[in-house]
């Protein structure tokens, strides 16, 4: 890790606290508290502006406070896709996201094979926005959804198409394509269709 994003990382561990001290007190004491601070570290207090790039700089180093990564934010307004939609499929904790889905759409093992395999893309995404995963998450999660068969897997992972890319060793990567299957699958749960 390099010394600035060490930096970045501490500054953006000290914002939850800073805002639990800064809560209680009003706009106006707020700014004058900070504007203290930094006098007393030497520093001259922000601008207007430089507070405001501050501020958003920091929402682009990490998840919104609900778990959910800025950019997978974007991808759901542009697939129309609600929270709502996606906590059928996910728990979404502010640290954590989990598939909780029991069942997934679709009319055969290989389909809720190759849907499990795109959400634990999607679940990755919605986190880090990074769609990768590993080939032991997806298996597991198609033994917990009961769509895994030991004897023909190896076969339903074939029907991935452009869904996905990657090896079972090197690991999984879910495609634009595949976050669009993703979206229909998390909206097709949503509704209890069975794609």
């Amino acid at each position: 890790m390099t010394t600035e994003s060490s930096n970045v990382a501490t500054a953006v561990g000290t914002v939850p606290k800073l805002v639990e001290l800064l809560t209680p007190l009003s706009q106006i004491d707020r700014k004058r508290v900070i504007a203290a601070a930094l006098i007393l570290l030497g520093e001259s207090a922000p601008t207007e502006l430089e507070a405001q790039k501050a501020v958003f700089s920091a929402e682009q180093q990490q998840p919104s406070s609900g778990g959910i990564h800025p950019k997978a934010l974007q991808w759901m307004s542009k697939n129309g896709l609600e929270r709502e939609q996606l906590e059928h499929v996910f728990s979404i904790e502010p640290e954590l996201i989990e598939v909780i889905a029991g069942k997934l759409p679709g009319k055969s093992k290989r389909q809720q094979t190759v849907n499990a395999y795109v959400l634990c893309g999607l679940k990755s995404f919605l986190r880090t926005a990074d769609t990768g995963f590993t080939d032991k998450d997806a298996r597991e999660l198609c033994v917990k959804i009961g769509c895994y068969d030991s004897a023909n897997h190896s076969n339903y992972m074939k029907a991935f198409g452009n869904f996905i890319s990657g090896t079972k060793d090197s690991g999984w990567k879910v495609t634009f394509p595949g976050l669009s299957q993703a979206a229909k699958v998390a909206r097709d749960s949503a509704s209890g269709a069975d794609a």
